[in-house]
């Protein structure tokens, strides 16, 4: 399991915050605990604070799941609570969805996004790298790909709904507006309908992301192939 870490500003610190953390990461070795936001999403992210105040927020961070401890007794809680997930086989572990399930995550896009997914993809057309041919060409400066802004809704049906286990079948996406190096954008993903078959069901999930003003710059529909071995449905459309 990967678990996040961030900390608050720490400026009324009631407690050995990273002294409760290393011993987190004493007690549960076979777990890897990271402390960087740049990484994939993490299993569940701890907003680790100083006082009940706790000001350490979600934003920018993806996780299935965020966990907030501001004393140590909450961090002896989440211990236990691990300590009890491992003792539970995971084959015996299911996932119980519902049409109307949703989930969402953010991300604010930066420069470095954009050469990076240019260099993974291949991409370079001017419109994403270059600032004068984007400017000439009405779009003012460079436009982040479409694909990598898609990408928000495929990492929340990996990572949180439907999550392990599923396989992307088929994706249709509509862009409906420009999104730009420092914008803000929340991808959210609602699970549709659902049919099922001898070995796996399939979910339709409706993808929708917006800016940070709200807007829509992207949405559309995706099918996920879900085993049978890692998730239970309710209520079912059985496919004849």
């Amino acid at each position: 399991m990967k678990i996040g870490i961030k900390y608050c500003g720490g400026c009324n610190p009631r407690y050995d915050r990273t002294k409760e953390v290393e011993k987190l990461k004493e007690q549960f070795p076979q777990h890897e605990f990271t402390y960087d936001p740049g990484k994939a999403a993490c299993d569940i992210y701890l907003l680790v604070c100083g006082c009940m105040t706790a000001c350490a927020t979600s934003e920018g961070l993806a996780a299935r799941r965020f966990v907030q401890l501001c004393s140590p007794q909450q961090f002896a809680s989440f211990a236990g609570e691990l300590l009890t997930a491992n003792r539970i086989p995971e084959k015996t572990k299911k996932r119980t969805l519902h049409v109307g399930d949703s989930a969402s995550m953010s991300k604010t896009f930066t420069d470095a996004d954009i050469q990076t997914f240019a260099a993974l993809t291949g991409d370079y057309g001017k419109i994403h790298t270059d600032s004068s041919f984007a400017a000439q060409y009405g779009f003012g400066r460079p436009v982040v790909h479409g694909v990598l802004t898609g990408s928000l809704i495929s990492s929340v049906m990996g990572m949180q709904l439907p999550g392990d286990g599923t396989i992307l079948m088929e994706e249709s996406l509509r862009f409906t507006a420009p999104v730009y190096s420092g914008d803000t954008i929340t991808a959210t993903v609602t699970l549709e309908g659902i049919t099922e078959q001898k070995r796996w069901y399939i979910g339709t999930l409706r993808g929708i992301c917006t800016n940070q003003h709200g807007s829509i710059v992207a949405e559309g529909t995706c099918q996920q192939l879900m085993t049978k071995s890692l998730f239970t449905i309710q209520p079912l459309s059985h496919k004849e």
